[in-house]
């Protein structure tokens, strides 16, 4: 059987059809009777078709993974507003047009968005809303100049690892994707701590990196470079450097490809990817079998059309019979 509604919810419904039709049976006269007792039946047939009986088996269809949960995490340190993405435009350009190109390549992907710098914050829950992110892409900015103290690409490492074991737990059957976004650049004394320890929660990923070696000047106020520049402690212009090491090393030890990206394009082949290998049949359900390969539950429904019009037929004849008695 294969319930069109909750059990539960069937069973009041007949309880409370077939207090009718007892009341109707007691209270009737005798002549009448019959009818009732029609309509009764009429009350087991539509049990059960709620309860959808069927016959034989069949293989279960190959399943596919509706939703992906992608979680992106966008450093929006200072350096991110250096002026050597694609030319001479801020990483942070490259970074939202990223951000927008895999959005649009993944309809179905459920995004999590988690900023960090200073410090750590979920900027956008899991949503699918397109139109939400979009909004909320454009509105982004970095850090204020001056505002942190000092950067790592390990930094949301924590969070990582909570919002992944979250999901697990919430739904282990959905996979789980990480987009790392950033320049790489350390300016921490500390040595950069090992992604290692979540790589078992990542299904699948990238690491995107963005600026060159020769790196570019920040300026003080995003978007505004005639205001002037982040100085150098030493004196002079600051210059951020992108340093891919610790990119490649994050997502080395996390299972997932490291792409340095210099311009937009490209990251489609990257989503095709994962549908693909996401979308596969599922071969732990390939031969399992499953019962109700044929239902019979239209057999019973043409026989309550048939109790329908007897009883149909019935009413119109009393009727027929009272009105030719007052002719």
């Amino acid at each position: 059987m294969n319930p069109l509604l909750d059990v539960p919810v069937i069973v009041v419904g007949a309880l409370v059809l077939l207090a009718a039709v007892v009341y109707g049976a007691i209270w009737s006269r005798r002549s009448e009777r019959g009818g009732w007792l029609l309509r009764g039946l009429m009350v087991a047939l539509l049990v059960a078709i709620a309860l959808r009986p069927g016959w034989g088996e069949e293989p279960v269809a190959p399943t596919r993974t509706a939703d992906l949960e992608v979680l992106v995490f966008l450093d929006r340190t200072t350096s991110m507003s250096a002026l050597d993405w694609s030319g001479q435009r801020p990483r942070f350009a490259g970074a939202r047009a990223d951000l927008n190109a895999l959005v649009d390549a993944l309809p179905t992907g459920r995004f999590t968005v988690v900023s960090f710098g200073r410090r750590v914050r979920v900027e956008l829950p899991s949503t699918q809303d397109e139109t939400v992110i979009a909004d909320y892409v454009q509105l982004l900015r970095r850090e204020e100049a001056f505002a942190g103290d000092g950067s790592s690409l390990d930094r949301p490492l924590s969070t990582m690892a909570s919002r992944l074991a979250e999901l697990e737990e919430r739904s282990p059957r959905r996979p789980r994707l990480v987009v790392l976004m950033g320049d790489g650049e350390n300016t921490e004394a500390q040595a950069q701590r090992s992604f290692a320890a979540i790589a078992p929660l990542v299904d699948a990923g990238v690491a995107l990196g963005y600026g060159t070696a020769a790196g570019g000047r920040m300026p003080l106020v995003e978007g505004r470079p005639e205001e002037g520049w982040v100085p150098d402690r030493r004196g002079g212009d600051a210059v951020s450097r992108i340093d891919e090491a610790n990119l490649r090393s994050a997502a080395q030890e996390m299972g997932v490809p490291y792409l340095h990206r210099t311009g937009t394009g490209g990251l489609d082949a990257v989503a095709a990817e994962w549908v693909d290998r996401f979308q596969e049949p599922d071969p732990a359900y390939d031969g399992a079998e499953v019962p109700v390969a044929l239902d019979l539950y239209w057999i019973l429904a043409l026989a309550l059309l048939v109790l329908v019009l007897v009883d149909l037929r019935r009413h119109w004849r009393r009727g027929w019979a009272a009105r030719r008695s007052l002719a």
